[in-house]
């Protein structure tokens, strides 16, 4: 999936099993410049196993389990990687699908966080979800202001003390 500025690299299950796993080798699978401070947070590695799990688990669920955000600085130059998004599993029965992200340190500040928001909202409504989910410290004003630019709402349900839940329904 393609934005003015990112590539969304969905994972499969050999790209997510390499990430988990293998790092240098999930690098060059996609070839990139190896990103030395991987995963960029809120991700780790329990989460890269957890997603390799999961789509070894549910070879169909590619899209649901993770990308990887690649940005396309023109023609000349290779794609260097942004970031890691992640749709938390499959919808559940309400069809509330969560949503995180992470850019690496020297992607942030640049509007890649609404790039990868929009055009993963986007393709969660589009294949069954009713409601995207994005958890957050309270106190995190700059991505709830990108979260705002986005469509999304602070629904006021905060699911733990701190946290706060913004919500994008279809």
């Amino acid at each position: 999936m393609n934005t003015s500025r990112l590539t969304l690299l969905a994972l499969d299950p050999s790209l997510a099993a390499l990430q988990a796993g293998h790092r240098a080798a999930f690098f060059n699978a996609i070839a990139v410049a190896h990103e030395p401070f991987w995963p960029p947070a809120p991700f780790d590695q329990p989460g890269l196993a957890w997603a390799a799990k999961n789509l070894a688990h549910d070879p169909d669920g590619i899209g649901w389990y993770g990308w990887v955000l690649l940005t396309h600085d023109g023609e000349s130059r290779p794609p260097r990687v942004a970031g890691l998004a992640a749709l938390i599993g499959r919808p559940d029965e309400n069809g509330d699908v969560e949503l995180g992200f992470g850019l690496t340190q020297d992607m942030r500040g640049r509007g890649l966080g609404q790039a990868t928001i929009k055009a993963l909202a986007g393709w969660a409504l589009t294949n069954g979800a009713r409601r995207v989910i994005v958890h957050l410290d309270a106190e995190d004003l700059l991505t709830a202001r990108t979260l705002e630019k986005s469509g999304f709402a602070d629904t006021r349900e905060p699911p733990y003390p701190g946290v706060a839940r913004w919500a994008l329904a279809a």
